[in-house]
């Protein structure tokens, strides 16, 4: 009884006096044809201190937004004006935080880390120190980078050989956007899966022998700790430049191929705020660093931003919609096989396709640059569950399957970058 009351006081303390989001909802907005989606999008970028982006779906043509209450009638009326037609999928965006909290608050204390439950910054980089020791055959940390407010920035290198070099390689990030906490934790449910088939499956074992997997579970770490202490709904990192009246650049516009474009923001306040130069953010800057450095002596085949939520694959091109990239068939390729993994479990339904025809137009966004500058053929933004019951609040015992699920889709990833080396070799 006092251990659990003990962790009650830690996790009291850690959550801190947040931010509320008393009666903010969520509304599904069905648009007749891409002509209305652009002028949502221009409507929530006008009034962006009433509304916040949290969906779209270019496919169906819906829009998802969260509305301030003292917003909601004046928002329908212009929604009515329009002759477009809305229904809330979120009634009280606070009683999702709440019932979060609350799960948090009352956890009880285990000797053994629990994956189907969400950490701090603290437990997950704690978490990939005592991972990589238990583990230390195949798995080694490293530090990726630190962070604008100093916070160490570390990741897994997971490999049959350590000590090769020249191996293809994969690298995944989580948690770019501080409130995907589904992200970082679903990155660790099937890290440890996929380490724990190492020597039983033989698959997984070729996997890890042949291809070199760099995994940063947490990449928005300042972001990420705001979340469980102030804000859940912040998305930014947390730097402020002189002369901006508002703190925190969007990370995911940021890169530095095709920065500054459409659908990034030149106005500090928006989420989607680009920052004053590419690569402002420490964040990017340190790990398109580290992963150049490593480019330098072997080829990377996969780039993949983890993100929630939408349950897409999304590949290049983020910057524009009127072109599409030269290995756009490869990439659809590689999503198909994966997305049909997902699915393979649950029946859980992946959307996939270039980012700027199934969500929206995005410049500086970490695909790209991946595709383009570190050379990953395979590049992608993979936006997780769920469709919009829970959006950016899903709840802990959803987890699990998803850590499942996502699994399914790592392995068929790794199977088919291994029937691209076998088809070189041959």
């Amino acid at each position: 009884m006092l251990k659990f009351v003990f962790l009650s006081l830690v996790v009291s303390t850690t959550l801190g006096s947040q931010q509320r989001y008393d009666n903010f909802q969520v509304w599904r907005i069905r648009c007749e044809d891409e002509t209305d989606v652009k002028w949502v999008n221009t409507a929530a970028s006008m009034y962006e201190d009433k509304i916040d982006s949290w969906a779209a779906n270019h496919q169906t043509n819906y829009v998802d937004l969260m509305v301030s209450p003292w917003f909601i009638d004046t928002f329908r009326n212009l929604l009515t004006n329009r002759g477009l037609q809305f229904t809330v999928i979120i009634e009280n965006v606070q009683e999702l935080i709440d019932n979060e909290r609350d799960t948090i608050r009352t956890r009880a204390v285990g000797a053994d880390f629990d994956y189907t439950v969400y950490h701090t910054y603290d437990e997950i980089q704690d978490w990939v120190k005592t991972f990589s020791h238990d583990n230390s055959n195949i798995v080694e940390s490293f530090l990726l980078t630190t962070s604008y407010e100093k916070r160490p920035i570390n990741g897994l290198k997971i490999s049959g050989d350590l000590s090769s070099t020249g191996k293809p390689a994969i690298y995944f990030q989580g948690g770019i956007h501080a409130r995907e906490w589904i992200s970082p934790a679903t990155v660790m449910y099937f890290t440890n899966k996929f380490v724990e088939d190492y020597g039983r499956d033989s698959e997984v074992t070729r996997m890890l022998d042949e291809i070199d997997w760099y995994i940063v579970p947490s990449l928005n770490v300042d972001g990420y700790a705001y979340t469980w202490v102030y804000d859940r709904l912040w998305r930014k990192t947390r730097q402020r430049f002189k002369g901006n009246p508002c703190v925190g650049t969007d990370p995911n516009r940021n890169y530095g191929y095709k920065w500054g474009g459409e659908g990034a923001s030149n106005n500090s306040c928006s989420l989607t705020y680009a920052g004053p130069h590419a690569f402002s953010e420490p964040e990017i800057k340190g790990s398109t660093d580290f992963l150049l450095e490593k480019a330098k002596t072997q080829p990377f085949k996969v780039f993949l931003d983890w993100h929630s939520y939408r349950q897409m694959m999304l590949a290049p091109w983020s910057w524009t919609d009127k072109e599409l990239p030269p290995d756009a068939a490869a990439q659809d390729d590689f999503a198909r096989e994966t997305t049909q993994a997902f699915e393979s479990v649950y029946g859980t339904k992946y959307v996939y396709g270039p980012g700027s025809k199934v969500l929206y137009v995005s410049s500086g966004a970490s695909k790209d640059w991946g595709y383009v500058e570190l050379g990953a053929t395979y590049s992608y933004t993979v936006e997780l569950r769920d469709t919009g019951t829970y959006g950016f609040l899903l709840p802990e015992h959803q987890i699990q399957p998803s850590g499942i699920e996502t699994y399914e889709g790592v392995k068929a990833m790794g199977r088919f970058i291994l029937n691209e080396i076998n088809k070189l070799n041959n």
